[in-house]
């Protein structure tokens, strides 16, 4: 790299636009899905609790990272190396090098939030998953904070992890791509164990197979978080592979593609952190009041065009209903009902009037006085 010949094409903006238009999209996802999880949790007086305020620090910190890789998108990001100047070049690895602090600390502190937030939900009842989740978080923690300051004590002096054109000491690449590597890795294992662990625990109760079904798909968009970091992992392997290859070519051409799915897999973390808390905004008067007044719209609807369709048989159906109801009302007549008492009930049969000078008995079964109407079939 320290012989780069003069730029091929330095107007084909490769995969630069494409790159900004997914991490672009995702990461304000991720921040309307963040405003809204704080607006209800305020809302409905619940309380911003520890793992809201983790997401909140998530947050900020992939604006810095997304604010970075822009950055480095305005100096060739996504670029062919042949379309790139020196200069270019330089700046591409620096900011995409400051963008991978804040990106490692989006994606522990989402998941530290998630944690948090099923142990508060199953760790009062299954003590197994509480203390895997904190082991496995612990760990990930750990590394992160290795990974950390290894990122710019591997070269001496720090500007030459990012400028090949100094003289530099550099540690064995291998070193900070094995912690790397290891970490992307235990990151996927717990993006899996985090959402099949607690579906299990769902699964089995005892509730309405639409309400798990519900339960578990809003779980299980977590994987998309999984299949990211596993394409991560990847992408490392790549990279480990170029640096080891002395006749590599388009090294950060291949490099934008590990920014991609690193900005990917930031956002839909927090996304996927934030959707179990967003499930209460049906609980909103809002969010009620509008899918209230939709229900009622529907049902005006349908009532009128059945009433359009076959108007005859409403009217029967509605006269059916009122001859039940009254039915049922008679069914009800003793000595509680608020009726003038007509004297002694004989075992199989029931006075009723039927005019002012006429009496005669209904063969009737014999109704126990503590019956409702509701008991009684019609």
């Amino acid at each position: 790299m320290s012989q780069l010949p003069v730029p091929v094409n330095p107007d084909d903006q490769g995969r630069g636009p494409l790159v900004m238009g997914l991490t672009w999209t995702f990461a304000s996802v991720a921040i309307i899905a963040g405003v809204l999880r704080f607006y209800v949790r305020t809302k409905l007086a619940i309380g911003l609790c520890l793992d809201d305020w983790l997401m909140f620090a998530a947050i900020a910190c992939n604006i810095v990272s997304q604010s970075f890789v822009t950055i480095a998108y305005h100096h060739g990001l996504g670029k062919h190396d042949a379309s790139l100047r020196p200069d270019q070049v330089i700046n591409v690895l620096k900011w995409m090098w400051l963008a991978n602090t804040p990106g490692l600390i989006v994606s522990i502190l989402a998941r530290i939030s998630i944690a948090v937030l099923l142990v508060r939900l199953f760790g009062g009842v299954h003590k197994w998953l509480k203390w895997f989740v904190i082991v496995v978080t612990g760990l990930c923690t750990i590394l992160t904070v290795i990974i950390l300051p290894c990122t710019y004590l591997q070269s001496t002096p720090v500007s030459g992890n990012w400028d090949p054109f100094i003289p530099a000491e550099h540690w064995n690449p291998k070193i900070y791509i094995s912690l790397a590597y290891f970490c992307q890795a235990l990151w996927t294992f717990t993006d899996l164990t985090f959402v099949l662990f607690p579906i299990l625990v769902i699964w089995g109760l005892h509730m309405a197979m639409r309400q798990r079904l519900g339960l578990v798909l809003l779980m299980s968009v977590s994987l998309f978080t999984m299949v990211l970091s596993i394409l991560k992992t990847v992408g490392l392997k790549h990279i480990a592979d170029q640096q080891a290859d002395p006749t590599a070519t388009d090294v950060l051409y291949g490099a934008s593609l590990e920014i991609l799915w690193s900005c990917l897999e930031q956002a839909f973390v927090i996304i996927m952190g934030c959707v179990p808390p967003l499930r209460s905004v049906v609980k909103l008067q809002l969010v009620r009041s509008i899918s209230d007044s939709l229900a009622s719209i529907i049902r005006r609807k349908k009532a009128s065009k059945s009433s359009l369709d076959s108007p005859k048989y409403v009217s029967r159906a509605e006269q059916y209903e009122n001859l039940e109801m009254s039915h049922g009302r008679l069914g009800r007549i003793n000595e509680n009902d608020g009726l003038p008492y007509m004297g002694p009930r004989h075992a199989g049969s029931q006075q009723s009037l039927v005019g002012k000078d006429k009496m005669h008995s209904t063969p009737v079964p014999h109704v126990q006085s503590k019956q409702t109407w509701m008991d009684v079939d019609v």
